[in-house]
């Protein structure tokens, strides 16, 4: 489990979840596609998100949250990576389902890693696209990106990425 960033701190940019599935996993995603239940086998699951506006610590630390049950075990990691940079940060006690990305951060899929790319501009068009450079590919056209036809943020991988490796 860790938190990997690039850039220069600030409250703002873009992000990378990525999620330890150990299991086959079948998953609806609220309404999306009508309900329809996705199988997804076991790897590595990456959702790509941006938070601007000096939303990310907030954005970050509600995704680490589950809406039952307890949060994930990164998000202590979360806490004290903010800490360290001396960000006064509170985590919800529990989150309402939104985002496609919290309905898989409910299931038994594990947050593994957290990199973050700070900066004040979108950049979820480009990190889809270095994963899908490295082999992820689109659990959905769509899924994870309404803001994007035919984009997806929401990506399987057979294996774990290094950041390092994303051209951004």
């Amino acid at each position: 489990m860790s938190v990997r960033a690039r850039g220069e701190p600030q409250k703002s940019g873009a992000y990378l979840l990525e999620l330890a599935l150990e299991a086959p996993l079948e998953l609806a995603f609220g309404r999306f596609q009508g309900g329809r239940v996705f199988a997804i086998p076991p790897g590595r699951v990456y959702y790509v998100g941006s938070a601007l506006a000096g939303r990310l610590p907030a954005r970050l630390l509600r995704h680490a949250t589950r809406a039952a049950g307890p949060p994930h075990r990164l998000r202590a990691r979360l806490l004290d990576y903010f800490s360290g940079l001396g960000w006064r940060v509170r985590p919800p006690a529990r989150k309402k389902l939104h985002w496609h990305a919290d309905y898989l951060l409910e299931s038994p899929a594990e947050l593994a890693a957290v990199y973050i790319f700070f900066g004040n501009e979108p950049r979820e068009a480009r990190l889809e696209e270095a994963l899908r450079g490295l082999g992820a590919r689109p659990l959905a056209p769509g899924l994870g990106a309404g803001d994007r036809p035919g984009g997806s943020h929401l990506l399987l991988a057979p294996r774990p990425f290094d950041p390092r490796d994303l051209e951004i």
